[in-house]
């Protein structure tokens, strides 16, 4: 599994963590349970360069990776990231002045983000995506959709702003894809804006989201490094949503004008934190493991009817490994598109928050702190007085 860094291209990755084989299909929610067992799995053997801290999985087959209309990762149910989504279109259309300009955003999802930007900034729009399920062409908010992957070379539409929240991780070869786009600005003054798990994040905790469809993952100094490697000059970056999440703003043609950010670019020191993160992984995330098959094991015995609040990316692989045998007494998830459906390999159903009601658990369970706010309220109006954990 020899490969070179795709984000420096200086170092030989290093095998450090082997999950075994996990969902490929986190994203698809099955109509019955027998085909959501039967969903394809796929091994995830993560490995980092030593070099610049970059951590891909190995084994990642993009073959056996498909994205269609099937496919449901949208997080615009949740107040919380509608409200941190607004606050993101206020930034770009303030700092980029997008009036009368035009934003190009590839893995659009189902277009809530790039029609809040066209219609707030004035600019128009064109959003790709293999996942969009909307209606396809011109829309009244100034966009324009694709159900598609955005094409490459001069097939691109011409932008002033690029845009890319949570794909980037996905595409099996990301320094292709950011130098084309700067081979497609040419002589032109062009920015972008990237959105990404942060990897320091997802490898110094329970790793829930480190998944099959995330092919790299990137902290502060990879991403530094593979921008400015396909020709970008990086104006911006840090993390976001609870440190969750980690940005990148770029440019192109843009002189000697002083970068839009005031924190110093990542440099070689910030990697050390990734490879601290990267060294004690494997040990962290088996220990997870255990530590919640047991929790859920007890609950279950104290009578708890413990459940899980969320059936996202995060939630498929907790219940990958910490509830292979079902014991808890539900799954629900605020996504309507999700109910009466069925996760792939372990085929929890999915339900409505509602059905907590009559349930009355006192055990609830969620992968993503960020979300323990309106998840506390959502069960007081439901009625239910229930421990909130976070795995």
């Amino acid at each position: 599994m020899s490969r070179v860094c795709d984000a420096c291209a200086e170092g030989t990755l290093v095998t450090f963590a082997d999950l075994g084989d996990i969902p490929v299909l986190c994203g698809v929610h099955w109509a019955d349970a027998e085909t959501a067992a039967g969903s394809p799995v796929g091994r995830m053997t993560l490995g980092y360069c030593p070099n610049c801290a970059y951590v891909r999985n190995l084994a990642f087959d993009p073959a056996v990776m498909v994205y269609d209309k099937t496919m449901d990762t949208n997080l615009h149910f949740s107040p919380a990231f509608q409200a941190f989504s607004a606050e993101l279109v206020k930034h770009l259309a303030g700092r980029y002045q997008l009036a009368g300009k035009r934003v190009l955003d590839i893995g659009c999802g189902q277009g809530e983000f790039l029609r809040e930007l066209c219609h707030h900034s004035g600019a128009t729009g064109v959003g790709y995506d293999a996942m969009y399920a909307g209606v396809e062409g011109p829309d009244p908010s100034g966009a324009s959709f694709h159900s598609g992957y955005a094409p490459r070379g001069a097939a691109l539409p011409s932008f002033d702003l690029f845009t890319s929240r949570h794909w980037f991780e996905h595409i099996a070869d990301p320094y292709e894809f950011l130098a084309d786009l700067r081979s497609q600005a040419g002589d032109r003054e062009v920015h972008g804006y990237i959105e990404v798990p942060d990897a320091v994040y997802d490898l110094s905790t329970a790793g829930w989201e480190v998944i099959y469809p995330h092919v790299s993952y990137f902290d502060a100094y990879s991403l530094v490094r593979i921008a400015e490697r396909a020709g970008w000059r990086v104006e911006d970056t840090g993390t976001l949503f609870g440190g969750m999440f980690r940005f990148i703003e770029l440019s192109a043609n843009c002189g000697d004008r002083p970068r839009l950010g005031d924190q110093p670019i990542p440099g070689p020191a910030e990697r050390e934190r990734q490879l601290a993160a990267v060294n004690t992984f494997q040990e962290r995330n088996a220990a997870e493991q255990k530590r919640w098959r047991e929790r859920i094991g007890s609950l279950v015995e104290q009578g708890a009817k413990p459940v899980m609040w969320g059936a996202g990316s995060r939630g498929v692989q907790f219940l990958t490994f910490a509830d292979a045998d079902k014991q808890l007494a539900a799954v629900v998830d605020v996504n309507p598109r999700k109910w009466g459906r069925y996760l792939p390999v372990t085929a929890h159903r999915v339900d409505e928050p509602s059905t907590l009601t009559a349930l009355q658990p006192t055990a609830v369970i969620i992968t993503n702190p960020s979300y323990r706010k309106e998840i506390a309220a959502a069960l007081a109006e439901l009625g239910v007085k229930a421990e909130l954990l976070i795995a």
